[in-house]
């Protein structure tokens, strides 16, 4: 029985009816709208633009950038897909710079970016052609008007565009998301009201795709490690791709001379921007806390959507009355230039500097120049920046399983402490294209009644799971109580951990922890361990003084 209610055969036949009912759901509104309304089949007004009706060109993409995830990234290998080698860390990392844009970091990060790309993706190569669009021109007339050829075209821009967000994005970027903005930046200018359209589709897109894939889930309450949505997102990889696509659009209107309705391409730039939260200006204040600027950040959006608008208007008129003679839409031009030059001013000095291991990151699990260890308190040296003027102001300290590599320049905090310590556990993949190891980190913790806890940390190669490697040991934990006129705490010891009694200057007498369901004497006072349960028993009074947590039930 699942959830004690429903058996396994209930719950395949709730899916099926479900899928059922999902897929009738589609044909119905289909007849509705095509049939019963009169409208022409969509398939037809594709056929004038597309081959055989398919966007042939976003069609490769997503099957590229899958396959990228489950044979490059080794998705569905142990330890699931591998992202610390796949991340943009530095120029002098050419792998990392190549796949990139290419990789993802889960599952969910893959199918929310291909499925961006299916809507918006579709609308650019619309606006883009399979067959020229000018009065007189032939398909196959020459190399440009051959259909294949600009799916070509189509194809190599994405790249071009995705290869360039490695190199001039600063941060250790991983994702498509770069390349889908340039999408929708091109869809925003070229055809702004479909583009609003495929935002509010997107939402239905993403319904049906999980609607398929996940007819019938069950979830429960329980205590989870999260941070906040926009504190995991790259937003100046964002803002890069969609302002070059953006002039990519205005490019293409310009040579078709076309021009759109400005207020139109106000709208769509503005709901698209804060759909997709690019009003999420935010720093680092630790590892686990963030600083956002809501107020700065919605003003950007409105501003960039105003000069996305300016940038696209169809004639020359001036930016303010008939005394300034500068064109409005050059200036909306120039202005988005400049933001790709000065992100990318920022971007390669930033990708080509050295990233040291740092103070307090020694020893770990080494493998082939990469380093699994875990620290506490310890300098961000990704993170952080040196800045004469700030100083140590932007410095950002950081705990938890830690990655490096001096020679790919990685340093990459992959699981913060205080998710280590709730989950733990935590599986960590390294290697490249042409290799892949897993380390697994596990994390052991006695929570002592009315006091702190102590814990420690382990880590292991997979294929060496017999050989568990101490990496942390936390201070020792101190009992609130006193026992017969003694206080106690628990340390971390070698074999395991030692029950201690308190003195002024640290521990007195200390004793080894006992087996499961065996007990030890220290100080007059009886410890007996019950499974993960350390009782304390004196005379006629007993308490719980401790409890013992390693991986969290699942």
């Amino acid at each position: 029985m699942h959830p004690l209610l429903l058996s396994p055969e209930t719950i395949s036949l709730l899916e099926r009816v479900s899928v059922a009912l999902l897929v009738g759901g589609l044909v119905l509104s289909y007849l509705v709208v095509y049939r019963l309304g009169d409208r022409p089949s969509p398939f037809q007004r594709l056929r004038t633009r597309f081959i055989v009706g398919i966007p042939w060109g976003t069609v490769l993409v997503v099957v590229g950038v899958y396959l990228v995830y489950h044979v490059v990234q080794g998705a569905g290998d142990p330890g699931g897909p591998n992202v610390v080698g796949f991340r943009s860390w530095s120029l002098w990392y050419p792998q990392g710079i190549l796949f990139s844009w290419l990789s993802h970091a889960s599952s969910a990060h893959l199918t929310g970016n291909l499925l961006a790309t299916v809507v918006f993706g579709g609308i650019a190569e619309y606006a883009w052609s399979h067959y020229p669009t000018e009065t007189g021109q032939q398909s196959f007339s020459s190399w440009r008007t051959n259909p294949y050829a600009r799916v070509g075209l189509y194809v190599v821009g994405i790249s071009a565009v995705g290869l360039a967000g490695s190199v001039f994005v600063p941060g250790a970027i991983i994702g498509f998301s770069g390349v889908v903005f340039a999408l929708a930046g091109v869809a925003i200018v070229t055809r702004p009201l479909v583009t609003v359209g495929g935002i509010l589709g997107l939402e239905g897109v993403d319904l049906v795709y999980s609607g398929f894939q996940n007819p019938v889930g069950f979830a429960e309450a329980r205590p989870d490690f999260s941070v906040p949505y926009w504190a995991d997102t790259a937003l100046q990889g964002h803002l890069f791709g969609l302002v070059a696509g953006v002039l990519l659009g205005v490019a293409l209107l310009r040579y078709r001379k076309r021009s759109p309705n400005i207020g139109h391409v106000w709208f769509a730039a503005l709901v698209f921007t804060v759909s997709r939260s690019m009003w999420t200006l935010f720093w680092f204040l630790s590892d686990t806390e963030f600083v956002l600027f809501r107020g700065l950040g919605a003003a950007s959006v409105v501003v960039l959507a105003s000069i996305i608008a300016i940038a696209t208007l169809p004639d020359p008129r001036p930016l303010v009355g008939e005394r300034i003679e500068v064109p409005a839409r050059r200036v909306g031009v120039v202005i988005l230039v400049v933001l790709v030059v000065l992100v990318a001013l920022a971007g390669v000095p930033y990708n080509l500097a050295d990233v040291s291991s740092g103070d307090g990151v020694d020893g770990g699990i080494e493998i082939d120049g990469y380093t699994v260890t875990y620290a506490e308190n310890v300098e961000d040296q990704y993170t952080s920046l040196d800045i004469p003027v700030v100083g140590d102001a932007l410095s950002v300290d950081a705990s938890g399983v830690i990655v490096t590599s001096d020679k790919r320049n990685v340093w990459s905090l992959e699981t913060p402490r205080d998710e280590l310590a709730l989950n733990g556990f935590s599986v960590v993949v390294i290697g490249d294209s042409t290799w892949r190891e897993v380390v697994i980190m596990n994390h052991t913790q006695w929570q002592l009644s009315g006091g702190n806890s102590t814990y420690k940390v382990y880590g292991q190669h997979w294929q060496e799971m017999d050989d568990q490697q101490l990496l942390f040991t936390a201070p020792l934990g101190e009992g609130q109580p006193t026992i017969n006129g003694s206080r106690f705490g628990i340390v971390p010891s070698t074999e395991f951990y030692d029950i201690a009694v308190l003195g002024e200057n640290g521990t007195r007498d200390r004793v080894q922890m006992p087996a499961h369901n065996e007990s030890v004497d220290l100080a007059g006072v009886t410890f007996t361990r019950k499974n993960n349960r350390l009782i304390a028993r004196h005379e006629q009074t007993e308490l719980l003084f401790a409890e013992y947590r390693t991986e969290r039930e699942r």
